[in-house]
This record gives C-alpha cells, sequence and structure tokens, in this order.
C-alpha cells in the first residue's frame, strides 16, 4: 500500500541515493561476520545496544531468509548475551539455498526492538566475484515490497543492472517504477524500457521453442511498455498446456467448464476434473486446486471430492477453512468440513513478521481472527449443535454488524426460548438498508410487534445506531496506486476517473470463478440498494476479457452494473487483490474505507460514510 507518491524523478533518484545496499553498516551498531557469507556459513554477530535496547542483559536476534523464489523461512538463533565492553554476541548457521536473510533486535519479550530505522538489518549472499546474487536483490525487493516501496524499487534497479537477460525482472521493474513514482508514458524511464524491449523483442520473436515462463515475462514486459502485446500473448497462448499448472493453464479449463456445464453439468465436471489431474503432479495448493474441488463437488462424486480435499489441505491458512466451507455443501461430509473448520478456527500459529512487537502481532490477529469468526459463525448456524453455535454467533454479532449473522442470532435465540433477544438481533436485520421492507416487517411478526408500533421503531432506532457505530469504528483510510482498466471496447481508463465523486463499491470477478457467478444476483440487487443512498458498483472482471462472449454473459446474468476489465493485473496489484470475488468499499474521495468487504455488509458500510 503506497500512501506518499514523490513528484519528481530526480526527489526519488536522491531518496534511493540515501538507501544503503546492504543494512549492517557502522552506525547500525550490527556486524555480521563474515560480512558477505554463503548460504550453509556460520555468521558470527555482534551488536551494540541501541538506546531503545540499552541495559538489557539478554537481547534475542530474529531473522528470517529466503530461498530463490520462495517466501520467507524463521532462522533459528541463539539469544545474544552481553560480553567484553556491553557488545553482545550470538552465532548462527545460514540455511542452505538462502540468498537473502533481515534480521532485528529485540528485547526477550518482543515489546521494545532495533529494526534499523525500518530498513532492517540484511545480508545479500554474494557470487564469486562479490557481486550479489540476482535472487539476492529479488529477495532484498520482495522483503520491502509492502514495507518500503523506494528499497524495493532500489534493490530490483540494482538486480536488472547487473542482470539484465534475467527477463522476468525487467516488466516487474516498470510496474515498481509506476507504482513509487507515478511514471507515465511521456517519461524518460518509459522510453529506455521500450528501446530495451525492443532489443529483447528482435532477440526472441524468432525463436520457435521458448520455455512458458520466459514468453510469460516478455509478455508481462510488453505490456507494461504497451508494445508488441498481442503477439507475446499470442505466444503465451500457443505455449500454454505443457509446462506448468498456472493460471494460463488453469483458466482454459475453467471457461471450458463454464461453456459446458449450462447443458451437461455432470459430465462437464467429470471432464475438467480429469483435465485437471493430468496437471496436478506439478499443482500448487492454492486458488486453482479449489477450483478442482468445486468441480468435484460439481461432479457429486465422493471418490473425487475426498481426493481434493486431501490435495487442498496444508499447514493452515485461508485454504483449508474454505475447503471446509466448500464441504459442507455435502451432506455425507459435513463431519470432516465442521472437523476442518474448528481446527483452522482454532490455530494462532501465524509468524510475527520482522519490526512487529508481540502485542502489534496480538492485535493483528485478533483482527485476522474477526474476519474469520463470521464465516465459522456462519457455518456453525447451519451445521453444528445450537449450543456451539450460539456461543460463536454472540462472539461475531459483537465485532460485526452482518445482517446475516444476526439473522442467525435471532435463529437461535428463538430457538431457546429467548424472544426479547431475538427482538434486538431481528432489529438489527431490519434496520440494514439491503432488508426489503416486506421482510422487515415480517421479523418484527416473528418477535411479537407490529411495524409501526412505538417498540419495535425503539428497537431499530437503537439498532441503527450502535450498529453505524460498531461500522465506522472499523473503516480504514488508506489511497491505492494509480491504476487503469479497459472497457468493452479496449478504450484505458484511470480508474480513479471512474470512482471519483461518489461512494464507489468494487467488485473484482470472473467468468472462471464459479462462487463469482453465483453472487450476480446479489450484485444486482446491491447496485439497486446503492442507488438509493446516491452511491455505485463498478465491477472489474479479472483477466476476462471483453467481446461477444462477455456480452451474452452479461444480458443473460442481467448484470446492470457497468463491466470494466483488467487483463494486465494493473488495478489488481494496486488494491492487493490475489483470489477473488473481492470487494471494496471506496469514498467519493478514492480512499479505500473497507477493504475485502462481504457483499452482506456492503449496504451498511455505504450508509455508514454517507451519515
Amino acid at each position: 500500500m503506497v500512501k506518499h507518491r514523490l513528484s519528481t524523478l530526480e526527489a526519488v533518484g536522491m531518496a534511493l541515493a540515501l538507501v544503503p545496499m546492504l543494512a549492517c553498516s557502522r552506525e547500525t551498531g550490527l556486524r555480521f561476520t563474515p560480512e558477505s557469507p554463503s548460504a550453509g556459513s556460520e555468521v558470527t554477530v555482534s551488536y551494540s545496544p541501541s538506546e531503545t535496547l540499552a541495559g538489557e542483559t539478554e537481547l534475542v536476534l530474529r531473522g528470517t531468509y529466503r530461498t530463490a523464489g520462495a517466501e520467507a523461512e524463521p532462522i533459528s538463533i541463539r539469544n545474544m548475551r552481553p560480553g567484553s565492553g556491553g557488545t553482545f554476541t550470538t552465532r548462527f548457521t545460514l540455511p542452505e539455498g538462502a540468498v537473502y536473510a533481515a534480521f532485528v533486535v529485540e528485547d526477550v519479550s518482543g515489546q521494545r526492538l532495533d529494526a534499523n530505522g525500518g530498513r532492517l538489518f540484511d545480508l545479500l549472499i554474494q557470487g564469486a566475484d562479490g557481486t550479489p546474487l540476482y535472487h539476492a536483490l529479488l529477495g532484498r525487493a520482495d522483503e520491502f515490497e509492502d514495507r518500503n516501496l523506494l528499497t524495493s524499487l532500489e534493490a530490483l534497479q540494482r538486480a536488472m543492472e547487473l542482470y539484465p537477460d534475467s527477463l522476468y525482472g525487467w516488466g516487474r521493474l516498470r510496474s515498481l517504477e509506476s507504482r513509487a513514482m507515478g511514471s507515465s508514458s511521456s517519461d524518460s524511464l518509459f522510453a529506455r524500457h521500450q528501446k530495451n524491449f525492443a532489443a529483447i523483442h528482435e532477440r526472441y520473436r524468432d525463436r520457435t521453442t521458448l520455455p512458458l515462463a520466459t514468453v510469460e515475462a516478455i509478455f508481462d514486459y510488453a505490456d507494461e511498455v504497451d508494445t508488441e502485446e498481442a503477439y507475446w500473448q499470442a505466444r503465451v497462448d500457443e505455449t500454454v498446456g505443457s509446462f506448468s499448472w498456472s493460471q494460463s493453464v488453469a483458466i482454459p479449463i475453467l471457461n471450458q467448464w463454464i461453456t459446458d456445464r449450462v447443458a451437461e453439468p455432470l459430465e462437464a465436471a467429470e471432464t475438467a476434473l480429469e483435465a485437471f489431474e493430468r496437471f496436478w503432479p506439478e499443482a500448487e495448493r492454492g486458488q486453482m486446486s479449489t477450483f478442482a474441488l468445486d468441480m468435484a463437488i460439481e461432479s457429486k462424486n465422493l471418490e473425487a471430492v475426498d481426493l481434493w480435499v486431501e490435495r487442498n489441505l496444508g499447514p493452515g491458512g485461508w485454504i483449508d477453512f474454505v475447503v471446509g466451507e466448500k464441504l459442507a455443501l455435502i451432506p455425507e461430509r459435513r463431519d470432516r468440513a465442521l472437523e476442518i473448520a474448528r481446527e483452522e478456527f482454532e490455530q494462532t500459529n501465524a509468524i510475527r513478521p520482522l519490526g512487529r512487537t508481540v502485542d502489534e502481532h496480538a492485535q493483528w490477529l485478533a483482527l485476522e481472527r474477526a474476519v474469520l469468526l463470521k464465516r465459522y459463525a456462519r457455518l456453525l448456524s447451519q451445521y453444528a449443535s445450537a449450543e456451539e453455535a450460539l456461543a460463536v454467533v454472540e462472539e461475531a454479532t459483537a465485532q460485526s454488524a452482518s445482517p446475516d449473522l444476526y439473522e442467525a442470532l435471532g435463529e437461535l435465540k428463538l430457538g431457546q426460548g429467548d424472544i426479547e433477544g431475538a427482538a434486538r438481533a431481528y432489529a438489527v436485520v431490519a434496520s440494514d438498508p439491503n432488508t426489503p421492507r416486506n421482510r422487515a416487517d415480517s421479523l418484527a411478526g416473528l418477535v411479537g410487534h407490529t411495524p409501526d408500533s412505538p417498540e419495535w421503531g425503539a428497537l431499530l432506532e437503537t439498532a441503527r445506531a450502535e450498529t453505524l457505530a460498531l461500522v465506522l469504528s472499523q473503516a480504514e483510510a488508506w489511497t491505492p496506486a494509480a491504476s487503469h482498466v479497459t472497457d468493452a471496447t479496449g478504450e484505458r481508463h484511470a480508474l480513479a476517473d471512474l470512482t471519483a465523486g461518489k461512494p464507489t463499491v468494487l467488485v473484482f470477478w470472473a467468468r472462471w470463478c464459479g462462487p463469482c457467478i453465483e453472487k450476480i444476483p446479489d450484485v444486482v440487487r446491491l447496485q439497486e440498494t446503492l442507488g438509493t443512498l446516491g452511491a455505485q458498483v463498478l465491477s472489474i472482471a479479472w483477466r476476462d476479457p471483453p467481446g461477444p462472449d462477455m456480452d451474452a454473459f452479461i444480458e443473460e446474468h442481467g448484470i446492470d452494473y457497468p463491466v470494466y476489465h483488467d487483463l494486465v493485473d494493473s488495478a489488481t496489484d494496486a488494491f492487493g487483490v490475489f483470489a477473488i470475488q473481492t470487494n471494496f468499499v471506496i469514498d467519493a474521495e478514492g480512499r479505500v474505507r473497507f477493504a475485502r468487504s462481504e457483499l452482506v455488509d456492503i449496504a451498511r458500510q455505504v450508509e455508514a460514510l454517507m451519515r
């Protein structure tokens, strides 16, 4: 998330000049010996405490390392103890395969730390000639992309200076430059990239056999410089299908499934599963494999369902919980679904990032758990015992004003004979702007009130005031990076221009996303509700192009809100979208106020902003 944008390239150049490549200079008080270790070697550390950590008798050096293309993993390091002169020391072995490592120093409670002014202390593995390895520089760029975009950019610039034939880095470099500096097609950097791309295009265009990764890297760069995109897109299409389980492989399978399932849903699901099966040895646990689970469920083949459930389960994370939610659709597997969901909900073992104190991490975990709690409560209210469900739903409604949660709470309260408690819960649902009037009136009748009674009116006013206050207390305020989308004719539009002047709900979706299609009627109803509040819905089809098929799909599904297209990940990158469907609520000034909202919550969020 970029909150500050420099106005000139000169200012950026000055800023970059001030950012050291290695954050373990003599000014920091921390030394690594050797200063440029190789993977697998032992490293000795000495540290002179900063003012923040002065007076401690024991300190912790927390570190993570990255191998080529991998996520950060923790390094096991003994605590540091003071020696002569008050200098703290320890040693550790750099894991085999490590190309980059980053560190912070903390007190033993994890509440006070020295993160080197936010730059961390880090090590880049170097080659025999003393030059940082390509993947070491990429590791640094990855580490800082969400911390300090300029530091990430500087590392990537250095990587491409040293390794210009590493094609993947060029498109990413251009993208980072645009995000960090707001550069456009009129700046000198863009002209330099166009010249560089022309040379790459000339070198590779006539090679008949290229790995998919190479073709995709060149296509990404072509898109960033608006040159030869059609040619390299065609090369990607030609190459897909023989190399990897990627979105490029999976999306054609999904598109075919969407087409075929209209006439023969069971046969279409079986055919798609066979196609996914061919790629499974190279598959990654993630969004694509959850689509395969969707198809297994639709095929009603329990053997296939069990197989894809186990393939999707892993070391925790949202995927496991999603698997539980999907599996609950099958009556014969609901016990297993609840077991998976309970295990995931109870896990709190997320690794604490470098630079975050123990208390800050606890707050972050609480927020993450609150999001998961809503989904867990819904699942239990549908399929678990009333006693277990009630405890979880009550906890969830204390943190969320979602009307479906309160409706579940009302039903559970009624089941226990608690009419007063049910009335309070139903009042929250009835006061939601997304609840039709006839539905609100029927809820009043369920708890013995008439819609126009003073008692019911008082309950509605109290519910509305309390829920709006809760919603506003959870609002954010950050400005996404500049991005663009295209319309049905292929014309580009700055997303900021499309959302300026009124609250906007952005819906990121695609036709190849089954759950997205199922939610279209809900989005249509949301658009109608928001119109009365002076807000709008704007949908962005991710990697789903315009054309006659899209036009027919829009008409068939009654989509009456604008549909734009993000074919090059411009908007999805700016908003940090990693899965769909994902929704954002933006205010009239273009700031994101609610991120990754559920459709059922959005009307209340917009109402809170308007008030």
